[in-house]
């Protein structure tokens, strides 16, 4: 009677803890979470040109808020609107602040440690920039919009496009 009382008792606690086991979940591959922060980088430089209005021929942001018509073509005050750069200063905001988000909710693969470090400390900069930018745009004053906006360049670029660079190669970001 004793062996099939502890029998019974070795078949309830097997079973029960069979019930309360969940399986493992695998983990993701290196590669796998190499494709989703390559992708992560790559979808927010799409729509970080999305919210510069740029084209592969022109970037309405770099037009009023730096007075570029091209990449090549000097800065020509008279081209810095302060209301439109800083409509287009607010959408890139929003694209900062959400890539930001997704940063923290994203590890980085270890390959890209390096860039993934310079990403998370140059964005805040380039984030109070674009916020000091969009203060400028208020004034309407257009040497204060050009100068907010070389701030932002000089925050941004080539430190923080280099590191994108190399993470996403298939783009040029610029």
């Amino acid at each position: 009677m004793r062996a099939v009382v502890v029998a019974v008792l070795t078949c309830l606690t097997l079973a029960c803890g069979a019930s309360t086991a969940s399986p493992a979940s695998p983990s993701p591959t290196t590669d796998q979470v190499t494709t989703k922060y390559v992708a992560l980088i790559h979808d927010y430089w799409i729509q970080l040109m999305a919210a510069d209005g740029a084209t592969a021929t022109s970037n309405v942001a770099a037009l009023v808020c730096l007075g570029n018509s091209s990449r090549t073509s000097p800065t020509d005050i008279a081209n810095v609107d302060p209301v439109r750069c800083g409509e287009r200063a607010t959408a890139v905001l929003a694209v900062h602040q959400k890539f930001q988000g997704d940063l923290e909710l994203t590890s980085a693969p270890p390959r890209f440690t390096t860039e993934d470090r310079t990403l998370r400390t140059t964005l805040p900069a380039g984030i109070a920039t674009v916020k000091a930018l969009i203060a400028a745009c208020a004034t309407g004053s257009k040497d204060a919009v050009l100068a907010a906006s070389q701030a932002y360049v000089a925050v941004m670029i080539p430190t923080f496009t280099d590191a994108l660079d190399r993470i996403d190669p298939t783009v040029v970001h610029n």
